[in-house]
């Protein structure tokens, strides 16, 4: 699975999460319509992207706000700013199709750049001291 119900928790309230999914009013949580607005947001990710084994942080973030929008979707509660998050989602699945951002982490350091090769901290030599008297 790759994402939870924590990770939809994270975003919104477990009362919304409640009513959101609850559309036979039984008053409890129903996974099976969770999973199945998550099935439908992975479909929308797949008509982009080949969902990869191990998702990059975005790509997780991504699925959340797409399952939850069909969980609104299915509930007739999507708001423009709920198109507006899609909007946003789908020009990063487009930048991720072209391969200008990472679909999966491929390795556990954060670093992005080899750090052994490039010192990155600048010189401070010994600078000069100017004195100010005489500047008011």
């Amino acid at each position: 699975m790759m994402i939870t119900n924590e990770d939809l928790l994270k975003e919104i309230s477990e009362r919304e999460l409640t009513q959101l999914s609850d559309i036979n009013a039984t008053g409890a949580t129903d996974q099976s319509v969770i999973d199945d607005a998550l099935n439908d947001a992975i479909s929308f990710i797949e008509s982009f992207i080949i969902l990869p084994e191990n998702p990059t942080p975005l790509l997780k973030k991504i699925t959340v706000d797409l399952t939850i929008y069909e969980l609104r979707r299915k509930n007739g509660l999507v708001s423009e700013s709920d198109k507006e998050l899609k909007k946003e989602n789908e020009a990063y699945l487009s930048k991720m199709s072209n391969g200008r951002l990472r679909t999966e982490v491929t390795s556990s350091s954060t670093a992005s750049v080899d750090v052994t090769t490039k010192p990155f901290a600048f010189a401070h030599g010994k600078r000069k001291r100017v004195s100010m008297r005489g500047f008011r």
